[in-house]
């Protein structure tokens, strides 16, 4: 089932090309950021060079959350989740297998754009939670888009509203006292801080395992909300 919902997903995104575009951004991101960072490095600020590389990291997830997010909108419209109903593959693991496969995407070129740009002095066991908690941007971002919005104009307002998930972690990097844990409610507040932790040495209020664990906690719980909230709506 999950090699034929992933074959549903690479068609449907190759017959639109937007989503194709969305697709290869993360090469962009790669090539740009090769040039961009140590520009910025020699020509601005070590600080800016460093809010860049976080917004790029995040950045990755995040857009193929949105690619799923606006591939369950069409298959709203196009009535595949209600079809389903009556075969075999109940709606609620297609989507789950979907929201699977943005993580999978996310977190492979996540690992892709860390390995490539080689920016983050960390051993390689905290690169892997890195990408594996910043992955988990792409379900919430997919589940915030069709738990909010009922078609594509909609999903593109709460696409952009969404943005807050990129801008409001980038506050990881000027605070590391326990006011940092105001920001804690964000998901992406928590890779934030363990991208901070391997770009600027300082004394920070907990360790990256714990900050890693935390936010797998606080990823986890938005997306079991997120996903209440979707399946409701969809009268799942």
């Amino acid at each position: 089932m999950f090699k034929r919902i992933l074959l549903h997903e690479i068609k449907g995104i190759l017959r639109d090309k937007m989503y194709m575009f969305f697709m290869l951004y993360p090469l962009i991101l790669v090539l740009v950021s090769l040039w961009l960072v140590p520009y910025l490095k020699e020509n601005a600020s070590e600080l800016v060079a460093n809010i860049v590389v976080l917004v790029f990291i995040m950045m990755t997830a995040f857009i193929y959350g949105a690619v799923t997010g606006f591939t369950l909108l069409d298959d709203q419209d196009d009535q595949v989740l209600y079809s389903l109903r009556i075969t075999p593959i109940k709606v609620s693991n297609y989507i789950l297998i979907k929201l699977g496969i943005s993580y999978l995407f996310g977190l492979s070129a996540t690992l892709l754009v860390i390995f490539v740009t080689n920016f983050l002095d960390a051993s390689i066991l905290d690169i892997f939670l890195i990408a594996m908690l910043s992955s988990l941007q792409a379900p919430i971002v997919a589940l915030l888009v069709n738990a909010f919005a009922s078609n594509k104009v909609e999903g593109f307002v709460v696409m952009k509203g969404s943005g807050l998930i990129l801008l409001i972690p980038v506050a990881a990097i000027f605070i590391t006292n326990w006011t940092e844990l105001l920001l804690g409610i964000v998901p992406g507040f928590w890779v934030a801080r363990m991208v901070s932790i391997s770009l600027i040495p300082a004394d920070y209020l907990l360790s990256t395992y714990v900050y890693f664990l935390i936010g797998i906690v606080i990823n986890l719980l938005f997306i079991t909300l997120l996903y209440k909230k979707y399946t409701k709506r969809i009268g799942l």
